[in-house]
């Protein structure tokens, strides 16, 4: 019932959005629109930081549906000096493929699942920024980060409800953007705080820019983010 996220206009637009990021002629891209003034995502940073400072200087990302680089490029200024920094995107294989042919460094990697990631000393910093809602299994994913050592965890723009029930739509994109469609859900907030709080203490609830949405039929939701800290 949709065109779905492998439509080749996606990729083609934020491969030369990421460019012209590349490049210093834009501030940052998100979903391939051009932005020309910094917009600093302090939340994720301020997390990030959290891990390093726990870790002694030392941060190893985890970057769920991180497209080429989105978020490492905000957050980036901000995490100078740092003793270490490793930042690893998790994406589909086209993108992977378009990451590591032009926009892998010493610190940035494409992969196409987390078993590709290599295993370190440090524990990660899972990010799923705009991309929880995206995933076919968002449950079992976020489910199995329990299993894998890992600190920090960040969810932010995410479509979240007051509901007791998920709620799948088709999400269109704006045609100025690109023309698209693609399946999301609308999660409940509570079900996914069950699901997280065995082994994840929230830190930090706040609203995302997107703020308060409806679908079509009325069902009202929010786009927020959740930061998450690895119980003891």
């Amino acid at each position: 019932m949709s065109s779905g996220y492998s439509h080749a206009d996606i990729l083609a637009k934020v491969i030369e959005a990421t460019r012209e990021v590349v490049s210093g002629r834009a501030a940052y891209e998100r979903d391939s629109v051009l932005f020309y003034e910094p917009a600093v995502p302090f939340q994720t940073v301020s997390t990030l930081l959290r891990s390093a400072v726990r870790d002694g200087g030392r941060l190893e990302v985890i970057d769920f549906g991180g497209s080429l680089g989105s978020t490492y490029r905000q957050c980036r200024p901000f995490l100078a000096g740092l003793q270490r920094l490793q930042w690893h995107v998790i994406e589909q294989a086209s993108f992977v493929d378009a990451g590591r042919a032009e926009f892998s460094s010493a610190e940035l990697h494409f992969h196409r699942s987390i078993d590709e990631v290599p295993a370190v000393a440090t524990p990660f910093t899972f990010i799923f920024s705009s991309v929880l809602q995206y995933l076919e299994h968002p449950y079992d994913v976020i489910g199995r980060l329990h299993t894998i050592p890992g600190r920090h965890l960040m969810i932010d723009r995410s479509t979240l409800s007051n509901q007791q029930l998920d709620r799948l739509c088709i999400q269109h994109a704006p045609k100025n953007v690109y023309r698209a469609s693609y399946p999301c859900w609308i999660l409940s907030r509570d079900k996914l705080l069950a699901l997280l709080s065995p082994h994840w203490q929230l830190l930090g609830d706040f609203q995302s820019p997107e703020a308060l949405q409806r679908t079509a039929d009325g069902l009202q939701f929010q786009f927020r983010g959740l930061i998450f800290e690895r119980r003891l």
